[in-house]
């Protein structure tokens, strides 16, 4: 099923904002605060839930960095210092 939704659009600052409906925003499974990006192509505009961002570095590779630089702390004091 396909359907159009009309919004307006109001300047805030430097940029021109509208809202988003209840249901697009069901739909997309976003909620306030989530990030949305816009795919341009020729001249339609399609709006997505942004991907979250991927923890990059793993939570037991942080823990074993901090373990190093605690125990190393001293001799990355003394480099510095140089």
């Amino acid at each position: 099923m396909m359907y159009a939704l009309k919004r307006s659009t109001r300047k805030s600052g430097h940029s021109v904002i509208t809202t988003l409906p209840p249901d697009v925003m069901k739909k997309l499974g976003i909620i306030s605060g989530d990030n949305v990006e816009f795919v341009i192509k020729d001249n339609e505009v399609e709006l997505r839930k942004a991907a979250e961002k991927k923890e990059t570095v793993s939570p037991e590779f942080l823990k074993m960095a901090e373990e190093v630089l605690d125990e190393y702390d001293q001799a990355f004091r003394g480099l510095v210092d140089r």
